[in-house]
């Protein structure tokens, strides 16, 4: 533009700077930004930054409002825009509307986006033989593929990625160039000529087959009763024939894995209907972008999936395919198969080839592998949705979700940088960074080695994309939990505060702070059940009610104490939990003596007199101890398998009756509550046990028992008069509780339940930073759900 030109220029037109800030790295923003401003006959550029999208324009001052306006209103579908700015500045020279490089300077505030499922655009080019990638088991655009899992550095770009070693072919660089196609500086482009190669390897690492070749030889495995490590977008799956018997047989007895059911993946929706009940909620939610586990009711005439998929279960966990390579492979096998984590019991999912022969390669035949390296593994997300009132109910939260958290939720106010590392299970990490909330994917159980260290990796990882420097450390209250040992070791490194919020209390923050009811003026009952938390007077806590009101949280309520027989082994063995609780009831003690050896009994009536055990409150180790009265358990190979038995066995009862019908017929135990807020068990556990001796049928009574809890928690809300109740803890992954508990209480009360986060530990480490925020004064005004 000549210097005549920039002077006429001056008086009809002005400059405007423009920053974006959100999700908005790795969604086709900056093809989306260039089309408008070039539909609008702007000149500028824009880019990508640490802190976000820059844009600077050129234009006619009205047409650069209606610029601003438009993208704010219609960017792409699976970005966010947080927080705007449009700013005038100097008249500056263009010639046209282009995308620069991006800019590594400054503090990274971008947000990150989770890894997406292949969309259908690509779907229907990889099946379509005239297609450069059909067939190609890596295909992407600018809408779909890996974000999270290849990110090894900010801003989002191929060189800030493991795509970095595949350099674009000349008819992938004219797509990414091109700002017409759906690839335009998509970070992931790639085809069969420069992308990504597949390998079939044998169990002793020897390649077999490449491409093609390696998904027909894969497929055929599969078919001839093989197990296969798969590697996709968060790491290593173990795959079988789910209805090869002796195959899944196999599987579980290589794995170590006695009984916890196996997830299993679904060529289609329509397959999916013929094995389970399935609601319009739980469709939905499997054909999501997040394509998550979803735990269903099987049908009575369900016979294509072996029986040892999941052991005495009414439930299969399922997915659908969300990868290019689990297309292909479900295509060709036209059969759903299982699909579950490669890993050790309790260790995070395997995501490198090296680890997954060195410790898994006595349990698989093949591997079917890639040369993209995972920089961050992930595990897939699980949920499931309530049978009556349809509630969801994460019990995982993992790839797809994390680690995003909505922000316009919890709005922080200039809060400094704050790290909380959450508990021993399910353990996650969450901090705080230029007023935006990240919460990490499940970590794993600290009490093993291997989740210590992916729990460890995840603190470095994230100081290191985001120059993180907290400022304040936030733990549990617990003294031997893994991660508050750590903690303390890095607030000494650091020379920054540490803060200890209990267990429960932790869980509560999370809630009240998901819900947006931390400024409420009203009263707020929060019913927190779990399995254990380290209390404020050195028992183990899990029976806990809080008020809240005017910031102060206040512990109201919890159950009796009893004994918790050889601290965590308890979890491990119900039958413990039924010692524990009917001991001292004199009918029960033949019933008792048979749940042990001859050696074992001296030894746990010796505990119980001297009195060798912590105290507990927890409801999870009631549930243990009522499930195995009722014969579901005596020692479980995984948390929460007796439960899960107790609840199937509740369900039941209302198979033949409507959920009203059978709260009319079953009646409830007693539960009473002294002026002390103590909630006494003697009443339930003798009813209870008369009721079996009595012969009433185990469906019944393990319904009566459900029902009780939730007179229980009508009877605390009128005692303290409060009518919004909020509940977290593993407890309330229970569908039966939850449906419960809306059917008698939903008319009455405001229940209020996650809907981001688990209510298990996952959601620990979210509380702990929500309650340094809180006490800290940097929570913002809530904006809505």
């Amino acid at each position: 533009m000549s210097d005549t030109a920039v002077s006429v220029a001056m008086h009809t037109e002005k400059a405007v700077h423009i920053h974006l800030a959100g999700k908005v790295q790795g969604v086709g923003f900056r093809p989306f930004v260039y089309r408008l401003g070039n539909a609008l006959n702007l000149r500028g550029w824009v880019n990508n930054t640490l802190d976000g999208v820059h844009i600077e324009a050129v234009g006619a001052p009205d047409i650069l409002d209606l610029f601003y306006q438009r993208l704010l209103r219609e960017y792409p579908e699976i970005a966010q825009v947080t927080a705007s700015e449009c700013r005038e500045i100097p008249l500056f020279s263009a010639d046209a509307f282009s995308v620069v490089h991006s800019d590594a300077s400054g503090a990274a505030s971008v947000l990150l986006l989770p890894d997406l499922d292949v969309c259908d655009n690509c779907r229907r080019e990889m099946n379509d033989p005239a297609n450069p990638r059909y067939q190609y088991p890596f295909i992407t655009c600018t809408d779909c593929g890996p974000r999270y899992s290849i990110i090894e550095a900010l801003p989002y770009d191929r060189v800030n990625t493991t795509m970095a070693p595949f350099r674009m072919c000349p008819d992938c660089q004219q797509e990414y160039d091109h700002p017409a196609d759906r690839r335009f500086y998509s970070q992931t482009n790639s085809c069969p000529t420069c992308g990504i190669q597949l390998t079939l390897l044998d169990a002793e690492g020897k390649p077999l087959a490449k491409a093609a070749n390696a998904i027909e030889q894969a497929v055929a495995a599969i078919l001839d009763g093989k197990i296969l490590a798969i590697k996709g977008l968060g790491g290593f799956l173990l795959m079988a024939d789910a209805g090869n018997e002796e195959t899944i047989a196999k599987l579980r007895q290589r794995k170590h894995r006695p009984d916890k059911p196996f997830a299993l993946m679904y060529p289609t929706l329509p397959d999916i209907r013929g094995d389970v009940y399935l609601s319009a909620t739980e469709a939905d939610l499997l054909n999501s972008r997040e394509k998550p586990i979803v735990i269903l009711r099987k049908r009575e005439d369900c016979r294509g999936i072996a029986p040892s998929v999941a052991p005495d279960q009414n439930t299969l966990g399922i997915m659908l395919p969300y990868t290019p390579l689990h297309y292909l492979l479900l295509n060709k096998l036209q059969r759903p198969v299982v699909a579950t984590s490669a890993n050790i019991s309790g260790s995070p999912i395997i995501a490198d080839d090296a680890t997954l022969f060195s410790a898994l390669g006595h349990v698989f035949d093949f591997a079917l592998t890639h040369d993209r390296e995972i920089a961050v593994a992930q595990d897939d997300g699980v949920l499931r949705v309530t049978r009556y009132a349809e509630q969801p109910v994460i019990l995982r939260r993992s790839r797809g979700a994390a680690p995003l958290y909505p922000n316009n939720i919890v709005p922080l106010d200039n809060c400094p940088p704050i790290l909380a590392l959450g508990a021993e299970q399910k353990s996650t990490i969450a901090f705080s960074h230029h007023d935006d909330i990240y919460v990490s994917q499940f970590l794993g159980e600290l009490s093993n080695f291997d989740s210590e260290e992916n729990f460890q990796r995840a603190i470095n990882y994230f100081r290191q994309l985001f120059a993180l420097r907290p400022e304040m450390l936030v733990v549990d209250a617990h003294p031997q939990y893994a991660a508050t040992r750590h903690g303390e070791t890095l607030a000494r490194q650091w020379g920054v505060p540490l803060l200890r919020i209990q267990h429960h209390q932790a869980h509560f923050w999370a809630l009240l702070a998901e819900r947006q009811l931390l400024s409420d003026n009203d009263p707020i009952l929060g019913i927190v059940w779990d399995g254990s938390g380290w209390g404020d007077d050195g028992a183990i806590w899990g029976g806990e009610c809080f008020r809240f009101q005017n910031g102060k949280m206040a512990r109201r309520a919890h159950f009796d104490y009893f004994p918790l027989l050889c601290g965590d082994k308890a979890a491990r063995e119900p039958r413990l939990s039924a010692l524990a609780l009917w001991h001292s009831h004199p009918a029960a003690q033949d019933w008792l003596q048979h749940k042990f050896s001859s050696t074992e009994w001296p030894i746990y009536q010796g505990m119980l007199q001297a009195e060798k055990y912590h105290r507990t409150s927890s409801v999870g180790r009631l549930f243990d101890a009522v499930a195995c009265l009722l014969g579901c358990a005596d020692k479980q190979s995984y948390e929460g398998a007796a439960a899960m038995q107790l609840e199937q066995l509740a369900e039941r009862y209302c198979d033949d009756s409507s959920l009203d019908e059978a709260v009319s017929n079953a009646g409830f135990y007693s539960l009473s509550i002294n002026t002390t807020g103590q909630i006494s068990l003697d009443e339930l556990l003798n009813d209870l046990f008369n009721d079996y001796q009595g012969g009433i049928p185990a469906e019944k009574i393990a319904f009566k028992f459900h029902l009780s809890l939730v007179k229980l928690i009508e009877q605390l809300a009128a005692v303290e008069n409060v009518s919004t109740l909020a509940f977290s803890g593993g407890v309330f992954q229970n569908g039966l509780l939850v449906d419960l508990l809306h059917h008698l209480l939903g008319n009455s009360c405001q229940l209020h339940f996650h809907r981001h986060l688990s209510p298990n530990d996952e959601n620990i480490a979210f509380g702990q930073l929500i309650a340094a925020a809180y006490q800290g004064g940097y929570l913002g005004k809530e904006k809505g759900e």
